[in-house]
């Protein structure tokens, strides 16, 4: 309803927001300019046209003209302002790049009058789902217009980390998370592919057949291909990642899943509840499918039982239900299977017919070493998470960012100094 500012000694400023429903009283909006209330209906942050983020350095975010570093900048996005992200890829430095819209206003300390005016500019997507906000929204901008400020809409490319170059490591801007789970269903006549982790090369767990409804939590970009990552959708109880569109070039990237509303028995108030239960409906499914499964060898069912174990240690409380859920094929190729699916009302999940567990077997042993627990050589904080390949031999010894620049940088492998092929991004299996 009305916004204070308060200085503190040790704080610059205090934004607090007086709130008249549901219950009469003072919130705090902001701290030095990170807001801890955003615009907007929950359903808003959920919209495919509408992938929010928001600028977590505190010194802002350097938009510029191209994908490069060295292209123009052309101005500097606050710290804890809302942006829109709409695409994500990798330069020629080997750094993740991302093309984002934004709203700015000539009054540097309006941080209520940016958030508004983020909300107008994507409160006119498509889908009209956030026309309430559009209404409310623009009650609130005459007033800002009324007061002299200019709101100016900001284009461009940002990096979505710090460049590992500079000596320093931490992300620019990250997604804001789901306040509410959607569902979506999926429209591809073959399927959605269902893999235990973002990459398209992490290991398929199952597949939702045309006309599935699937439970989403999150969302998040591939690292492949560099030229244009693929948005990669997460499903409710640790239950796997599904692609909104698939691997090709347009026009014949075609949607996988569209999005037909947010799940109505979810319970802010009992958010961990509703995402034990989701939990435990993925293990029951899994359980159904290693009761009907007629053959496989002993390590698949060792791994799915171990991943199991690992899933329910923490929610054993709850009481096992019987799901009953079975039947359907497995996608065989990249993201479009030439087999065509029977339609089913349920989900099938199985981690037995390709040897892979619920969750994403990213570490391995390897030798006495244990390469799983070895950090990046050059920034000494990631993981190992690429191959250096020069010839028929290859290094794992940095994680993907360092490697990429290192082949960027016309660097030799670290290693054994051998020129730098190419780099790949590995998975232990």
């Amino acid at each position: 309803n009305s916004t204070i500012n308060l200085n503190h000694k040790n704080i610059e400023k205090y934004q607090i927001l007086k709130i008249e429903s549901p219950t009469i009283g003072y919130v705090v909006y902001s701290a030095n300019g990170y807001s801890y209330l955003g615009p907007g209906l929950p359903s808003y942050y959920v919209e495919p046209e509408v992938w929010t983020w928001r600028v977590t350095c505190p010194i802002g975010c350097y938009v510029r003209q191209g994908l490069e570093l060295t292209s123009v900048h052309t101005d500097t996005i606050p710290y804890g302002t809302f942006l829109r992200v709409t695409r994500k890829t990798v330069n020629s430095m080997g750094l993740s790049r991302l093309q984002v819209e934004s709203m700015t206003s000539n009054n540097s300390e309006s941080k209520t009058d940016r958030d508004v005016s983020y909300a107008r500019l994507n409160s006119t997507g498509p889908r009209n789902r956030t026309s309430a906000i559009a209404t409310s929204t623009t009650q609130l901008l005459e007033h800002v217009e009324s007061e002299g400020n200019i709101n100016q809409k900001i284009s461009g490319w940002v990096s979505e980390a710090l460049n590992p170059l500079s000596g320093q490591r931490g992300n620019i801007l990250q997604p804001v998370p789901f306040p509410v789970p959607a569902l979506y269903r999926v429209t591809l006549a073959d399927g959605a592919v269902i893999r235990s982790g973002i990459e398209l090369s992490s290991p398929q767990i199952g597949h939702a057949t045309c006309g599935t409804v699937l439970t989403i939590v999150g969302r998040a970009y591939s690292e492949h291909p560099v030229d244009r990552c693929l948005e990669r959708l997460k499903l409710a109880g640790s239950g796997g990642w599904i692609s909104v569109r698939l691997n090709k070039t347009p026009p014949r990237d075609c949607l996988v899943v569209e999005m037909i509303g947010i799940d109505g028995t979810f319970d802010p108030n009992e958010a961990g509840l509703y995402h034990i239960q989701k939990q435990r409906q993925v293990i029951n499914e899994c359980n159904s499918n290693i009761a009907t499964q007629s053959s496989f060898d002993t390590q698949n069912m060792q791994n799915l039982r171990r991943s199991l174990a690992n899933l329910s240690s923490t929610i054993s409380s709850i009481p096992d239900e019987d799901e009953g859920e079975q039947g359907g094929h497995l996608e065989n190729s990249g993201e479009l299977s030439s087999i065509t699916s029977t339609a089913v009302p349920t989900l099938y999940r199985s981690g037995v017919a390709t040897g892979a567990s619920i969750e994403s077997q990213s570490t391995k042993d390897c030798g006495s070493k244990a390469l799983r627990e070895e950090h990046c050589l050059i920034c000494l904080t990631e993981k190992r998470t690429a191959t250096i390949v020069h010839g028929g031999t290859g290094h794992i010894a940095c994680c993907l960012t360092c490697s990429r620049i290192l082949k960027a940088r016309g660097d030799k492998c670290p290693v054994c100094r051998l020129p730098i092929d190419s780099i790949i991004q590995q998975f232990w299996a």
